[in-house]
Formats: C-alpha cells, structure tokens, sequence
C-alpha cells in the first residue's frame, strides 16, 4: 500500500511540474481584504519563456500548498489546502486547475511594472509581485469539494 501510494505522488508531482514550474513564494507586503499580496520568482533556463500565467499559476500553487512568510513583518501563512495530500487526492481537478490557461490564472493580477529579472548561475529569476484573490480561491476550492471549508473543523 505504501509503495502505491509514493508511486501515486511522484506521478501527481511529475505532472504537477509540467504545468507549475521551479518557484520560489514570499510575502510582499499587505493585501486589501480578501487578497495576498506576494512576490514569486520563476525559475527557467531563459527569461523570455517566463510568462504572466506562468507567474500567476505559480502564486496560486504557492497559495495554496506552501504557504509563505513575509520576513520584513516577520509574518506568515499557511497554505489553503491544510495538507499536501490534496493535491495527490485531487489530481485530475488541480490538472485541468493549473494548465496553461487553466483556472488557477482566475484569481490572480500581476502588478504593473513589478517584473524583474536576476541571472543566479546558468538560470534566471523572473520575478513579480502578484496580488492573489485568496477568499475567491478558497470560496471556489471548498465549492468544488477541493478543499474543507472553515466551518467543517467545528
């Protein structure tokens, strides 16, 4: 059973990272209500191949599996979905969520000329910083089955 279940999880990751690409997620300061303000920075082997979407869908993921910290506020959150089980259990939704052009893309507004780029080795850091609709996401997410909604814990 374990073996199954570690196949199943390297296969949901193997896919998951076609679609969100090597990112990293921090705090940028503070939202209006109902929204994450976060800078992400992509990962890729050339920085014209690093689009808005591709920014975007990585700040829902990071939103909703890693959660992030903003160190000058010395704050943090913690992802959405309360368990990175959710995204093995729902492979199928969170496929078609995060696909090019895909949902996840919905919920989130990069912001103006916030888009920078940082050559670290043989790779590029394309960042941005993204307003994220976090109540939308979540109203969405439990909507769907996805994830549990506050009130199902009491």
């Amino acid at each position: 059973m374990k073996k199954i279940l570690v196949t199943l999880f390297a296969a949901v990751s193997m896919t998951m990272a076609a679609q969100v690409p090597e990112y990293h997620i921090e705090g940028a300061g503070t939202g209006n209500q109902g929204t994450y303000l976060v800078k992400v920075s992509v990962v890729s082997k050339k920085a014209k191949d690093v689009t808005d979407d591709m920014i975007g869908r990585s700040a829902v993921h990071g939103v909703l599996f890693k959660g992030f910290a903003n160190k000058e506020n010395r704050q943090s959150q913690k992802p959405l979905a309360k368990s990175a089980a959710v995204e093995a259990q729902h492979a199928e939704f969170f496929d078609e969520f995060f696909k090019e052009g895909g949902n996840a893309c919905n919920y989130v507004e990069v912001v103006g000329s916030s888009r920078s780029v940082k050559k670290v080795g043989k790779q590029y850091q394309v960042s941005a910083t993204v307003t994220v609709n976090k109540e939308q996401l979540r109203k969405d997410l439990e909507d769907a089955g996805v994830i549990k909604g506050l009130n199902s814990y009491f």
